[in-house]
């Protein structure tokens, strides 16, 4: 932006027609450190100081102050109407393609939102399905952990019945064993003792029968000996 500036030590000849100059020359003009103001822009507008009478450099200086007032009013007007008039063509289409920027990406976010509370509570759902699942078969086990501790109680009493019965079985079987191996021991022995008197009668018999005349009567005991023989024989 161009200002005005002027040199304090001219005459007021040279006062009355100022030449404009860049704001180099007037950081030169200004007098020992005089700092102008700043406005809202970035632009900076330098106060004109007159040494000499009139009043000239206070009302220059209102002047300045009034056309740097107006300059700021038209560039904000200027932005502020640049969008709608259409002025720049290239901002107003970044504006445009900015805002639609803005719009998908709330749609974008929105449709992630939804996604996400969609998938929360399908999660949610999962998980207490899971939970009821697991409560479930947890429920289920401890059903059979006391049926099978039940089964296992009745099965060992049964087993510990048949195991009893089982030693009975084995003393009576022992005691009948051992009444037969007797049994067989007595009639072992009664075999021998009839075989050995069998054999004794029969030698007797020998004898009276050898020792008896042709045609002569029998001798009592010899008759009474072979009765018995045949006795024991039957």
């Amino acid at each position: 932006m161009s200002a005005f500036c002027l040199n304090l030590h001219s005459s007021p000849a040279a006062i009355s027609a100022p030449q404009e100059l860049d704001s180099d020359c007037m950081e030169h003009s200004l007098d020992h450190g005089i700092k102008p103001p700043q406005d809202a822009g970035g632009f900076q507008s330098h106060s004109l100081l007159y040494a000499g009478p009139g009043g000239l450099g206070m009302a220059l200086e209102e002047e300045l102050a009034m056309l740097t007032g107006d300059r700021e009013e038209s560039t904000d007007l200027t932005v502020l109407e640049m969008p709608v008039t259409g002025q720049d063509p290239d901002l107003l289409s970044l504006f445009r393609q900015k805002e639609k920027d803005l719009v998908l990406a709330a749609k974008l976010g929105k449709a992630l939102l939804e996604r996400n509370q969609d998938l929360t509570k399908q999660y949610e759902k999962m998980n207490k399905d899971l939970n009821e699942k697991l409560e479930h078969l947890e429920q289920e086990k401890h059903e059979l952990r006391r049926r099978l501790e039940s089964r296992e109680g009745e099965w060992e009493g049964r087993v510990a019945e048949l195991e009893t019965d089982v030693r009975q079985l084995q003393g009576e079987l022992e005691r009948h064993q051992a009444q037969l191996r007797e049994a067989d021991r007595d009639k072992t022995r009664a075999v021998s003792e009839l075989s050995e008197q069998n054999h004794r009668l029969l030698e007797q018999l020998t004898r009276v029968s050898t020792t008896r005349p042709p045609g002569g009567p029998i001798n009592p005991t010899s008759w009474d000996m072979q009765k018995g023989f045949r006795t024991r024989r039957a």
